[in-house]
């Protein structure tokens, strides 16, 4: 079985991307087996989950009914992504569980795999698979989702095509790519290779294997195939409430406006600056899900009860 650390191989990758009983035997195999996972074997390829996340036995409360789903961007794992955020909303009493998904291996050692640069509707359908063991398990007829970069946009992928519209009350992207990027100027080789006649294929293969970003990086691109598929006919879905964070100073999603979303349709949205109401925080694309502001964000996105609750942190 290989190893799965998650992390960035390549430096161009870092750089555009920068989750007791009264028996003394009997009380403890019962939590064991109930702390058991109820994942498919394909999910046991997974690496080590943030602190908070993914214990199975967690019962969702009245206070907070829907379990929280983390979903990590390119290039990077679970473990790393959400290790503020995940901490942070099981402390407030929510069940929380984050997933690793879209391995490629590396080239110089097939042992180890980088997360997130896998062909992003597959990485939708094994998201679909492991909200279903969610609701399973805890008997919740909804999660929420919150989503960084890519995890936004593979997010409403599964929306729209895995029948995730349904299954999903909240959804929460942090610099999400829902209008591509440009990945720090990759788009424009792309585009001048391919007008001086070159294979479109080969183009692709060499930048996006070369940078380490992988199909991933290919689809997210601005007006890539995959995104004008997943925006044509309306960007959301009906009866699902979208809260869309920015950050003005992203480096990766450029201009930054490109994350937020056409409200048009049947869903409630809204598209918000991490600096409406604190201008001084200068969080770039990769710190969004390490800010305490942006988790004060998504804490109150959750839970409107949570802002009336706790004052706002501006940093």
């Amino acid at each position: 079985m290989p190893k799965h650390r998650g992390r960035v191989a390549i430096a161009l990758a870092s750089a555009a991307f920068i989750s007791m009983g009264s028996t003394a035997v009997a009380a403890p195999l019962a939590v064991a087996e109930e702390s058991v996972s109820p994942l498919p074997p394909e999910f046991s390829d997974m690496g080590p989950a943030p602190a908070g996340a993914n214990d199975w036995s967690c019962v969702p409360s009245e206070a907070h009914p829907r379990p929280v789903v983390l979903v990590h961007g390119t290039g990077v794992d679970m473990a790393t992504t959400w290790q503020t955020m995940a901490p942070a909303l099981a402390g407030e009493g929510y069940c929380v569980y984050a997933l690793d998904y879209g391995a490629v291996q590396t080239l110089l050692d097939p042992n180890q795999v980088i997360w997130g640069l896998g062909d992003i509707p597959t990485s939708a359908a094994r998201l679909a698979t492991f909200i279903d063991a969610v609701l399973a398990r805890t008997g919740a007829p909804k999660v929420d989702i919150v989503g960084h970069s890519q995890g936004g946009t593979l997010a409403r992928q599964y929306l729209k095509f895995n029948g995730g519209f349904d299954k999903v009350e909240n959804l929460v992207t942090l610099g999400g790519t829902n209008h591509g990027t440009d990945f720090g100027g990759i788009e424009q080789i792309y585009l001048l290779l391919a007008a001086a006649g070159l294979d479109q294929t080969i183009i692709s293969e060499l930048l996006f294997g070369l940078t380490g970003l992988g199909t991933a990086g290919r689809q997210q691109l601005i007006s890539s195939p995959f995104l004008q598929r997943l925006n044509a006919g309306g960007e959301v879905e009906p009866g699902v409430r979208y809260t869309v964070v920015g950050t003005k100073f992203d480096k990766v999603v450029t201009p930054p406006e490109r994350t937020f979303l056409d409200p048009s349709g049947s869903a409630e949205v809204r598209n918000m600056w991490v600096q409406d109401g604190c201008e001084s925080n200068t969080v770039p694309h990769q710190g969004l899900t390490f800010d305490d502001r942006v988790t004060y964000i998504v804490q109150s996105a959750l839970d409107p009860t949570f802002s009336a609750r706790n004052a706002a942190p501006c940093s």
